[in-house]
């Protein structure tokens, strides 16, 4: 009976050690994909708050707007920037198209009635031409290049 207590103990004691190591052990990057699938989260995310901030200009003016109207409007892009954006500037700023921050390019088209927009967002830095669009649908696509 104490040989079976102890057999038990000891299977129980290295399973409970045995996965000590893994509630502690640290996410290592392996290789570049990985910082470039968080650039393309953080421009995802751009994206969504800019589709929400569109929705919000319809439902207050009647109407989509450009982005320096975007800009002038909602408070909640400067949120997004200081939340998000880590480009080791505390005083980073959203500019004019087409470079609205380092290295990333907004194409932000919005039909002449109001009616529709269409939006192009990409990270200069990814060779790949990867790039995020969407449109007054809120649909978000990715596209890449074609090499």
């Amino acid at each position: 009976m104490w040989k079976t207590r102890i057999f038990v103990s000891a299977v129980f004691l290295l399973l409970v050690l045995g996965t000590l190591p893994l509630q502690f052990a640290q996410d290592a990057r392996t290789s570049g994909k990985d910082a470039d699938a968080e650039r393309r989260a953080v421009v995802l995310g751009l994206v969504r708050t800019i589709n929400t901030i569109e929705v919000t200009e319809l439902s207050e003016y009647g109407s989509y707007a450009p982005w320096p109207i975007l800009l002038a409007h909602n408070q909640e892009l400067n949120g997004w920037l200081k939340r998000f954006y880590s480009s080791g500037e505390p005083n980073a700023h959203f500019s004019d198209m087409p470079e609205i921050l380092p290295g990333w390019n907004l194409r932000l088209n919005v039909q002449t009635d109001g009616k529709g927009y269409l939006l192009l967002l990409n990270d200069v830095g990814d060779k790949t031409g990867f790039a995020w669009v969407s449109d007054e649908s809120g649909l978000i696509r990715q596209c890449k290049a074609l090499q």
